[in-house]
C-alpha cells in the first residue's frame, strides 16, 4: 500500500526519535523521516531503509540538517553527506534562526488581513492573466509581498524562514487556499466577500465549505441525484443563523474555485457535488456524534 497525504502513515519511531531533537513535533520532519525509515511503504520498493539506531552522533547531524533542508534522509544521502560533509549551522546559528522566523511570524499574525487582500488581489489577478495559479515562490515575489514586507520590515526575509508561517495564516485566515496540485493557489472565502459585511455569512472557510457541501448533498437526495445550481445556492444556502453564505449567484459562481481547491466541493458531468474533505467530515462529525450518545447511554 502506498501511503500519500502529510498526516497518513508517520511512523511512530521517527515521531520518537524526532522527539528528543529541534524538529519535535514537526509534521513534516516526520513525514520525511518516516519515508526514509520504511521506503516500501511510499513506494519505493528499491530504496534502502534507514536504520535508526545507526543515526547517532554526527550522522544524526546529518539527519536533522537534511531533514530541515526539506530533504528525506535516506542511508545514501547521509553517506554522501559524511562523504562531503555539509555546511553544518552551529546551534547559535539555528537559534537565530528559529528566532528570526518566530518574529516574521509575529509580523504575519499582526497584519495579515491587510498582507492577505494584497496577496490574494495579486493571485487572483494571475488568474485572470494565466488561467492557473502562481507558484509560492512566484506568490512570494509579487510585487504585494514584498512591498508589505519593506513596509513593516525594511527588507525582504529569506524566503525559507517566512513562506511556511506565511502561507498557513493567510490559509487558515481564508485569504489563499491550495491543495498538492502544482499551481492550485488561488484566492479564498476572505477574497470574495471582503466588501458585503454583514450581508453574508462570516463563518470560517472551512465551515463554509461543509455547509456548501452539506446543502449540495441534501439536495441531491431530494430531488433524485440532481445537484443544484449556482442559481440555487446563492438563493438558499445560509449558516446556523440564517445569513446567506454568498451575496448573490456570479458571488457563489466565483468562489467555486477555492471550494473545489480545498475538496469541499468537486465537478462531476458539469454538476456540483460533494467532496473528499466534505465527505471525511462528515464522517468524522458522524462518529463523534456516535460516540457521544454511547457516553450517554453507559453514563
Amino acid at each position: 500500500m502506498i501511503l500519500k497525504g502529510r498526516n497518513e502513515g508517520v511512523d511512530h519511531a521517527a515521531e520518537s526519535w524526532l522527539a528528543t531533537t529541534e524538529l519535535a513535533g514537526n509534521a513534516d520532519a516526520a513525514l520525511r523521516l518516516s519515508r526514509a525509515i520504511d521506503p516500501i511503504r511510499y513506494g519505493f520498493i528499491k530504496r534502502e531503509p534507514l536504520n535508526l539506531a545507526d543515526c547517532i552522533g554526527t550522522a544524526a547531524d546529518i539527519v536533522i540538517e537534511l531533514l530541515i533542508a526539506g530533504q528525506v534522509p535516506t542511508p545514501c544521502a547521509i553517506r554522501a553527506a559524511v562523504t562531503n560533509p555539509p555546511n553544518m549551522k552551529s546551534a547559535e546559528a539555528r537559534e537565530e534562526e528559529r528566532a528570526e522566523a518566530k518574529l516574521l511570524k509575529a509580523m504575519v499574525s499582526a497584519d495579515y488581513d491587510t498582507l492577505g487582500e494584497k496577496l490574494s488581489s495579486a493571485v487572483a489577478l494571475h488568474w485572470v492573466n494565466h488561467g492557473i495559479g502562481p507558484t509560492w515562490q512566484e506568490a512570494w515575489q509579487s510585487d504585494a509581498v514584498v512591498n508589505w514586507w519593506i513596509s513593516g520590515l525594511g527588507e525582504v526575509p529569506e524566503y525559507r524562514l517566512a513562506r511556511n508561517p506565511m502561507f498557513a495564516i493567510l490559509d487558515r485566515a481564508g485569504w489563499l487556499a491550495s491543495n498538492r496540485s502544482p499551481r492550485s493557489l488561488c484566492a479564498g472565502r476572505r477574497f470574495h466577500v471582503r466588501f458585503y459585511g454583514d450581508h453574508v455569512s462570516l463563518a470560517p472557510a472551512a465551515t463554509v465549505g461543509y455547509l456548501v457541501a452539506r446543502h449540495i448533498g441534501i439536495y441531491r437526495r431530494l430531488h433524485d441525484d440532481h445537484s443544484p445550481t449556482w442559481d440555487e445556492l446563492a438563493a438558499a444556502a445560509t449558516d446556523a443563523k440564517g445569513i446567506p453564505l454568498f451575496f448573490n449567484t456570479n458571488d457563489g459562481r466565483a468562489q467555486q474555485r477555492w471550494l473545489v481547491t480545498q475538496g469541499w466541493v468537486r465537478i462531476e458531468k458539469d454538476q456540483l457535488r460533494r467532496g473528499d474533505r466534505a465527505k471525511a467530515e462528515t464522517r468524522r462529525r458522524t462518529a463523534l456524534r456516535k460516540a457521544a450518545a454511547a457516553a450517554l447511554q453507559a453514563a
